[in-house]
């Protein structure tokens, strides 16, 4: 089941940990990670810097907000355009044809985040109405499969958790409920290089209604980086005309619609060096984004954690919260979330630091898997019982989770009887399904069938736990087994 998270223009903006400051000014004693920028943006302009302060750029059916890396924004900014290329990473598309509301406010410092259900695509709170044709919504999403069997990408019908990064494409609805003219069939926020992966797309079906999933197939590229190309046997044609697939040839950039000028060439040379970026192979710059076509079924291992559980501290001691993952996949989700012992004036809404831009505290953009993933640093905290989760998934699902339990004493106390309760709940499935580690720094993990929804409200000052509902995906690897050739069916769409 979707559940539409409403978010009003009125709510306060979410305060964001700044790194390396305590938390909230009430607990001097717990500090943030001073581990770097926390976007990507940030990380290539080398300095702070606020997306909702750039310009928007619209150019037809495209989008380009700040973390676009539009190659007009970055030129703006003073960042030298020296063009992305990141490794293949596997991706996770959710595609909404059950009714989503969208809001141009992400209640955070951001313009577009699929899992707060916020774009820049509308200009006020819009409610897309669900598809409301179940044999209708099957055939489009098998023929939506079809055109990404080749890549690894994982398409699903059922929200994710919110740590996890993933993007939506909503399918439902009118362009004028857009505010787009009429004839658009779609439209989508663009992300050079597939640099930002939470991005939205939106496919309308009432005022297209003959080719849907070609219409969501080239609108969730743009997500990805693909712009309009000239070639009408191409999915990146930009009106429908009967394409089936993305081609595998360098094309020149159409310019029908839009501003007349190519955002994402920068990267286009990096599969046509001879186009001077104006040319677009749409076929590798998607394997580019995402890699072939992997079955991925290993779980994420949890290699070590900091503290151990079970242990005791004194009110004089630093302890670093901490935890390392290995993964046979480069791309992993990871939240942590702080159960017991929160400042008092965090214990009504929580607290967590987590991937995917929608926690009181982010992780950086990017960030290799193998390497710390930091939570917060106690700084001689208060006595008492504390207690910390931490969980990862990959973008097939494989859960693993951990909670840590251990206890500050003050240093004068002589009992040596304190609260130890290690049990690191091995048995019982964590609330996104899959069981926690063991206390010797070792994992398990369960298939995670205690399903539940994973929309976790972020309003206010803080989060909630999002719970992934386990496996959380129909994966609809219904492009697995369908084809296994070298060039995916892919399409063309409708007049944007």
């Amino acid at each position: 089941m979707l559940i539409m998270l409403i978010m009003s223009p009125l709510v306060l903006l979410l305060a964001l940990t700044s790194p390396g400051q305590p938390i909230t000014p009430a607990a001097p004693w717990a500090v943030a990670p001073d581990d770097g920028p926390r976007t990507y943006l940030e990380q290539v302009a080398g300095r702070p810097i606020d997306p909702r302060t750039i310009p928007t750029i619209r150019a037809g059916d495209l989008v380009f907000d700040a973390e676009s890396m539009a190659s007009e924004t970055l030129v703006a900014l003073g960042i030298p355009v020296l063009g992305l290329n990141h490794a293949p990473t596997p991706g996770v598309l959710f595609v909404a044809m059950q009714g989503v509301t969208l809001s141009p406010g992400c209640n955070s410092p951001q313009t577009t985040n699929a899992a707060r259900n916020c774009s820049s695509l509308v200009k006020g709170t819009v409610v897309f109405p669900a598809l409301g044709d179940p044999q209708l919504e099957a055939a489009e999403l098998q023929t939506l499969a079809n055109y990404y069997a080749d890549f690894d990408l994982v398409i699903t019908t059922s929200r994710p958790p919110d740590y996890l990064p993933y993007t939506m494409a909503v399918i439902g609805g009118s362009a004028q409920q857009a505010g787009q003219p009429n004839g658009v069939c779609g439209v989508a926020n663009v992300a050079c290089d597939g640099a930002k992966r939470n991005h939205v797309s939106l496919t309308f079906p009432k005022s297209c209604s003959n080719d849907i999933a070609e219409t969501a197939a080239q609108e969730t590229a743009h997500n990805w980086g693909l712009e309009h190309t000239d070639v009408q046997s191409d999915l990146m044609y930009p009106f429908l005309a009967g394409a089936a697939e993305f081609r595998d040839e360098c094309m020149a950039i159409s310019h029908q619609t839009g501003t007349g000028a190519t955002m994402c060439g920068y990267v286009h040379k990096n599969y046509c060096p001879d186009g001077a970026g104006e040319q677009q192979n749409s076929y590798q710059e998607l394997l580019g984004v995402f890699g072939p076509r992997t079955e991925d079924t290993t779980t994420p291992t949890l290699v070590s954690f900091e503290p151990q559980d079970g242990a005791t501290f004194t009110t004089a001691d630093a302890i670093q919260i901490t935890a390392k993952f290995t993964d046979d996949s480069n791309f992993i989700g990871v939240n942590w979330t702080w159960l017991e012992g929160l400042p008092e004036d965090l214990q009504a809404d929580g607290y967590r630091r987590c991937t995917n831009e929608v926690c009181d505290d982010n992780y950086a953009a990017w960030k290799p898997i193998d390497t710390a993933w930091d939570f917060v640093l106690l700084k001689q905290p208060p006595a008492g019982p504390y207690t910390f989760k931490v969980e990862a998934m990959d973008a097939y699902g494989n859960y693993v989770a951990q909670t840590i339990h251990f206890t500050v004493e003050s240093p004068d106390d002589t009992g040596t009887d304190s609260d130890t309760d290690s049990d690191t709940d091995s048995d019982v499935p964590t609330e996104g399904g899959g069981a926690s580690g063991s206390t010797d720094g070792s994992s398990s993990s369960s298939d995670g069938s205690d399903a539940s929804d994973s929309d976790a409200s972020v309003g206010g000052g803080g989060c909630r736990l999002a719970a992934p509902t386990g496996p959380w995906m129909v994966l609809l690897l219904l492009g697995l087994g369908l084809r296994r050739r070298r060039r995916a069916q892919k399409y063309s769409p409708a007049p944007m």
